[in-house]
């Protein structure tokens, strides 16, 4: 029918209409006999078909029967009504009067019976029944039917609920109310009632939402305060990664201007090196090749070259080592002091998770 959807009125688990629909911890509904099988197949300690969150709490688990464990969960006894009204609606529409199979026209809220269009003629003029409320079926819904329906006593299936006793939450007829509740300090007319616990129970849902509202707020709150734990590190680390760079491109400028000092020294040497790779030639072969004559007379005319030679040969270049240049002392302490700050900073990170207060590092 209009306004029922099969999510409404069908168990998730066997999927037919609910019978005996209990309403678990997390609020998902299963039929009873399904809530029983699925927790014998599990062993008593199965979840929720739905979600796995738990049915029976650590305490029930292994004590008493199943069955009655799973009778105490609440029964959503709407939903119960909606099937029934779903099922109302969608049988046969034959006359609950006549009996004939005489096409049912419309149906009344206090007798809870379908009329054909003779029959409701005649139930509008009866004395008992000319103040009921009919309405055609071709019209009604099933959540109408069920919020419409005339409930019944819980000792009289056949008879009216009219009043309801707080002592022993039950409904009842006029009779039961009094030959057995006479006594009751609170029987009172179940509009009475349930206009009471609506008003409680809208009060219960207004709170509920402002915790649920209040915990939302608490966890955007948190997740904004680690997100910015996160850029806090974030920035320490990026700091320390550029110090470091910018140190290292120092590092390599020290060593550049050392180098580039070092140049003109370094063409010098080689020059004298070469020269004297090719004078250490020439006596070579002057000591193998040449003639005595020839050796003494040549050697008397390079000694001045050899003299000049020999002289240059402790020309060196000074070149300091890297660890002179990476640690030099004021490079050295401007390093200790912004490792000593970045220390501060990530101690601070780790005490106080919450309220972390970092400093930059100098990198001048």
């Amino acid at each position: 029918m209009a306004g029922v959807t099969s999510g409404d009125i069908e168990c998730p688990v066997c999927h037919d209409d609910f019978t005996n629909p209990k309403l678990l911890p997390c609020n998902h509904l299963v039929c009873r006999d399904c809530v029983l099988s699925w927790l014998q197949k599990e062993g008593g300690q199965g979840g929720c078909p739905l979600c796995r969150a738990p049915i029976l709490s650590s305490t029930q688990q292994g004590q008493g029967q199943l069955a009655t464990m799973v009778d105490s969960l609440p029964t959503d006894f709407a939903t119960a009504a909606l099937v029934e009204s779903h099922k109302v609606l969608n049988g046969p529409h034959v006359c609950d009067v006549c009996q004939n199979n005489v096409t049912a026209t419309s149906y009344c809220f206090q007798c809870s019976i379908k009329l054909c269009k003779t029959c409701t003629s005649h139930h509008q003029k009866l004395p008992m029944s000319k103040d009921h409320t009919l309405e055609q079926l071709n019209k009604l819904t099933a959540k109408r039917l069920t919020a419409s329906r005339q409930a019944t006593c819980n000792n009289h299936s056949n008879r009216p609920a009219e009043l309801f006793c707080s002592a022993h939450q039950k409904l009842m007829c006029m009779l039961c109310a009094t030959t057995n509740h006479r006594s009751c300090p609170e029987v009172k007319a179940i509009t009475d009632v349930a206009r009471e616990k609506r008003t409680e129970l809208t009060q219960q849902s207004q709170r509920l939402k402002e915790k649920a509202a209040g915990l939302a707020k608490q966890m955007k709150a948190a997740k904004e305060k680690f997100k910015g734990m996160h850029k806090k590190v974030n920035a320490v680390f990026d700091n320390l990664q550029q110090c470091s760079e910018k140190r290292r491109q120092q590092v390599h400028d020290l060593i550049q201007k050392e180098e580039d000092a070092t140049v003109t020294s370094l063409a010098e040497m080689e020059k004298a090196r070469a020269a004297m790779t090719s004078n250490s030639s020439n006596i070579d072969h002057l000591v193998t090749s040449a003639p005595d004559d020839a050796l003494l007379q040549m050697l008397n005319q390079l000694k001045s070259r050899l003299d000049d030679l020999e002289s240059e040969s402790g020309t060196t270049a000074k070149v300091k080592d890297v660890g002179d240049i990476v640690f030099d002392s004021q490079l050295l302490t401007r390093l200790k002091s912004d490792l000593s700050k970045l220390g501060s900073s990530c101690t601070g990170l780790h005490q106080n998770m919450y309220s972390a207060k970092t400093s930059s590092v100098n990198c001048e």
